[in-house]
């Protein structure tokens, strides 16, 4: 059963977590980078973008906040920080890592994740201190620590607050954040009939030229989605995956999260079963 190796998998993790000493806080083996990026020079009070941006070498990967069958969500400890009322952390669209028994959510090369910071107060320097918890993957999953710090002065009166270098870059990691389409009707969705638990999803619109997007499906606990079998059927992608779940009407009255992205968008659906 994939929640038996998921369970193994982790404590074999944890244990390498909390026995590696220490925890590097600079970026290590397969690390390439990590740190705290703001995309205004200056903030008047009001909320601004910020990012957490990890670079990873080639060949290495980093996890969802959701990440599978065998990989380690990160930890964010923004506690020691200064005047911040607020911190919201935003998550890219992932990408789906299959491999027989063990499927598993991240990212590649590294990530931006999107920050909305909220000042306490608009005439004081507002100071990030971010203590991150996280694992890196090649062959071997590898544990990692960093402490990080960020200080965005308030603005000057009457003078312009300016962009970074890095603004276009936040900007760009905001817009891979999963948002709701236009049209809630967008998929169908149901089980598959006569089988042993597949459900069945089809996306509506996706006509010439268009690539079916990445699924990736997201439910409550001991619930383990399978990898998509795609087909396409004129302007309609049907996707059907096999479920690891005890009984169908388990998941009666559950919502399920269905995150549909390609490398122009990204968008989540949910649906009450």
């Amino acid at each position: 059963m994939r929640a038996a190796v998921r369970f193994g998998f982790l404590l074999v993790c944890l244990g390498a977590w909390f026995a590696a000493t220490p925890l590097g806080a600079a970026p290590g083996e397969g690390v390439r980078g990590l740190a705290l990026v703001s995309a205004v020079r200056a903030h008047d009070g009001a909320a601004f973008l910020a990012g957490i941006d990890l670079e990873l070498a080639d060949g290495w990967k980093t996890y969802w906040e959701k990440p599978g069958d065998s990989g380690i969500p990160p930890v964010f400890d923004w506690s020691a920080s200064e005047n911040v009322a607020g911190v919201e952390l935003r998550w890219p669209a992932p990408e789906r890592f299959d491999a027989p028994g063990d499927i598993t959510f991240g990212y590649k090369h590294g990530l931006t994740w999107p920050l909305r910071i909220v000042p306490e107060d608009g005439t004081r320097p507002v100071t990030l201190r971010l203590s991150m918890l996280y694992g890196i993957c090649a062959d071997i999953c590898v544990p990692r620590r960093a402490e990080l710090e960020l200080t965005v002065p308030p603005a000057v009166p009457d003078a312009a607050m300016g962009e970074t270098a890095d603004a276009a870059r936040l900007r760009a990691a905001l817009a891979r954040v999963p948002v709701p389409p236009a049209d809630p009707d967008l998929i169908e969705v149901k089980w598959r009939e006569n089988e042993a638990p597949t459900l069945e999803v089809r996306l509506k619109g996706c006509g010439p030229g268009c690539t079916p997007p990445q699924l990736i499906v997201t439910g409550p606990r001991n619930t383990w989605f399978g990898t998509p079998r795609v087909k396409r059927e004129g302007d309609t992608v049907r996707y059907a995956m096999e479920v690891e779940v005890l009984s169908p009407a388990m998941l009666e009255g559950e919502e399920l999260s269905f995150i549909f992205s390609d490398p122009v968008r990204a968008y989540v659906i949910h649906k009450t079963m």
